[in-house]
């Protein structure tokens, strides 16, 4: 895994987010590599695939569990938008920052708006990302071989596995 999980006094904090943006931006260059490669979808589904909510989802919970023994919150913030721009310079943070604004606005929506159940929706694949991507770091830490695939699978297939 490019050493994520090592300890904690030799980890120095740029390696550290290189590395877990290297570890999330290799699950998208396979999983694109893939697909073109055996057919499976467009370009365009695949596109669409990488601006869903459930990508940005996964790629925040992995980022902030990655980084959760982090003292400072500043600090926390300043590495996840270094991840998030190493891995899509000039538009990664915002990405995420927009869809995790779209999430949190998902809960003063109105039942009855137009847009409830697309909001829900939306704020569900979210959230299941998020729980995807904690549960793979999670088990990595605890096993230290484990690969996450979540992001990949979902890139793949467009819904989630298991």
């Amino acid at each position: 895994m490019f050493g994520i999980f090592t300890n904690k006094k030799t980890k120095q904090p740029d390696n550290m987010a290189d590395n877990i943006a290297k570890t999330l931006f290799s699950q998208i260059t396979s999983a694109r590599d893939e697909a073109k490669k055996a057919g499976l979808i467009t370009e365009n589904i695949f596109n669409d695939r990488l601006n869903h909510m459930f990508v940005a989802g996964y790629l925040i919970g992995y980022v902030d569990s990655c980084l959760i023994d982090l003292p400072d919150i500043n600090n926390k913030k300043e590495h996840s938008k270094a991840i998030f721009e190493k891995m899509f310079p000039g538009s990664g943070f915002d990405f995420v920052r927009a869809k995790l604004v779209a999430r949190q606005q998902a809960s003063t929506i109105s039942e009855e708006s137009e847009k409830y159940i697309q909001v829900k929706a939306n704020a569900y694949a979210f959230d299941q990302g998020m729980e995807l991507a904690q549960e793979e770091v999670e088990k990595q830490r605890a096993d230290g071989s484990s690969q996450p695939v979540g992001l990949k699978e979902f890139l793949l297939l467009g819904e989630v596995n298991g």
